[in-house]
């Protein structure tokens, strides 16, 4: 039979306090925070990448939605994990060419649409 879970005096303290503090810290977020997602036509003129990185052990699968017009609004969705990197790859691109298909063709962004100063 295992022991009952018991914890000392000070780490029980500890842990209150870090759940006070976090309490007072959170606060609720207002509309204009998600306006991102409730105004989403932007997302119908989006380009779609992937990105495949270790996390947690495993090989984590994220598509990035960028606009086309403005590449710094984007979104980044994780999708899947998997133990091997060659099947993470591919379901990545599979997800990718699902996601990203488009009567107008495959959208891209360009490095000129960043307007970056060189300066």
């Amino acid at each position: 039979m295992k022991p009952k879970f018991q914890m000392d005096a000070a780490a029980y303290t500890a842990l209150m306090q870090g759940m006070n503090e976090q309490y007072f810290v959170e606060k609720k977020g207002n509309l204009l925070d998600f306006r991102l997602y409730y105004d989403d036509l932007w997302l119908a003129d989006t380009a779609v990448v992937d990105v495949v990185h270790r996390s947690k052990g495993e090989w984590a699968v994220d598509l990035i939605f960028a606009n086309i017009h403005n590449p710094l609004k984007f979104i980044r969705r994780y999708i899947t994990s998997h133990p091997c990197p060659k099947r993470a790859a591919q379901k990545a691109e599979f997800m990718r060419r699902l996601a990203a298909k488009d009567q107008r063709g495959t959208l891209i962004v360009s490095i000129q649409s960043l307007e970056m100063c060189q300066n």
